[in-house]
């Protein structure tokens, strides 16, 4: 057997931005990378250009290829790539993973072309999905789930709802993985002392005094953004020496209601969006992170949270982190105590009430989350993860052949 690093093609819209590749990195010990993403267009993020999340900030161990999509302008799962073909001329890959979802057009095209110009390679996909659709369009991707079943090697679930989904239609229980897509940078989210947080705080244009909770990502209804604020307001009440304040900072359509309301909450903070190469500073000014996502269900759309990044890059800052009861946000705590029940204001109340008054036991809280994190969810620990999967799939390839 060659002593040369296996290839692995890694393809997704996910990759289009350097924060994203991270994981990469670590992962390129053990195999020759080529990842294949978006060419950088006129896109946003969080109401920023997608360019100002590509900075460079690491020092690629991968080969990075940018291949326009057609049509321009489609969504996520709606696009193909143009030129894939001659990346797969290129070379011979022994792993070929597609990052989207099964219906996805990209799922499809890479499939297609690598059965027909790399038949010796295992072909895999990462999915999110942790929701079963109803009616019509519930029986035509219950279909399209039996088909990539059938057509892949293997398969990566991001939540294990996602999981429960794949093997329901065929998928193989020892060749699925459940793990994250993406990994935290233990370096930049890292604790910060009480100077440093008073520092940081007032960078951000918060108070550095008072009892700081923040929240960071799509500013909605889903995200639980309006429990969130009936919850301080409650607590702030109830613990009026804690001077709690909350800090929000993304960008949705509750942007301009929530500006509005910081006009006459002068404990509410509402911050403009930033690369996430600055949200670490965010983060580390805290004193509690809350997550209150709710599950959608309106017609046709419907969502539960698939992973929650926010949740690991605060954990990792050593800051208590709250989430709701709601998709896979309780597995990627997995401290039952800091989990309440979605929807329900006072229930989160009660739970930010009890951490805000118990100093040292939100230390430890915050301390076993962080310990948590760095075994689980760093780049390197993912790495680790993902690696030994993708390896131990080409074994069972070879023992096969």
């Amino acid at each position: 057997m060659s002593d040369a690093k296996p290839r692995l093609l890694m393809v997704g819209h996910m990759y289009a931005t350097a924060f994203n590749r991270r994981k990469l990195n670590p992962l390129a010990d053990e195999f020759e990378i080529t990842c294949v993403t978006w060419v950088l267009d006129d896109s946003t993020l969080f109401g920023l250009p997608l360019a100002e999340f590509e900075q460079a900030d690491h020092e690629p161990q991968y080969e990075l290829v940018r291949l326009p999509v057609w049509p321009r302008g489609a969504g996520i799962t709606r696009y193909v790539h143009e030129g894939l073909s001659e990346v797969l001329r290129a070379k011979a890959y022994d792993v070929i993973l597609v990052d989207s979802e099964p219906w996805s057009l990209i799922r499809w095209q890479v499939w297609v072309m690598a059965r027909m110009m790399q038949p010796q390679a295992v072909f895999g996909e990462f999915t999110w999905e942790n929701i079963e659709r109803r009616g019509l369009k519930g029986g035509m991707l219950s279909m399209i789930y039996r088909l990539a079943a059938w057509t892949h090697d293997f398969s990566i679930s991001g939540n294990e709802a996602c999981r429960a989904i794949l093997l329901k239609h065929g998928a193989k229980a020892e060749t699925n993985l459940v793990a994250a897509q993406l990994g935290v940078e233990s370096a930049d989210f890292r604790p910060a002392s009480a100077a440093e947080k008073a520092e940081l705080r007032v960078k951000l244009g918060v108070p550095k005094e008072g009892f700081l909770v923040g929240f960071c990502g799509r500013l909605t209804a889903a995200k639980g953004i309006g429990e969130l604020l009936a919850a301080v307001e409650d607590v702030r009440a109830r613990l009026p020496e804690r001077d709690m304040q909350l800090a929000l900072l993304g960008h949705g359509d509750m942007s301009a209601e929530l500006q509005t309301m910081a006009e006459t909450k002068a404990w509410l903070h509402v911050l403009a969006p930033r690369p996430h190469r600055e949200v670490a500073e965010f983060m580390r000014s805290l004193d509690m992170f809350v997550l209150a996502s709710k599950p959608v269900r309106t017609g046709p759309n419907v969502w539960e949270e698939q992973f929650g990044h926010v949740l690991i890059e605060a954990t990792a800052a050593r800051v208590a982190t709250l989430g709701a009861s709601s998709g896979a946000i309780p597995e990627v705590l997995a401290m039952p105590e800091a989990v309440f029940a979605h929807s329900d204001a006072k229930a989160l109340a009660a739970m930010m009430e009890r951490w805000v008054r118990d100093d040292a036991g939100r230390e430890r809280l915050a301390e076993a989350q962080r310990q948590r994190t760095l075994a689980n969810y760093t780049h390197e620990a993912l790495a680790r993860t993902w690696g030994r999967f993708l390896m131990k799939i080409l074994e069972l390839r070879r023992a096969d052949s």
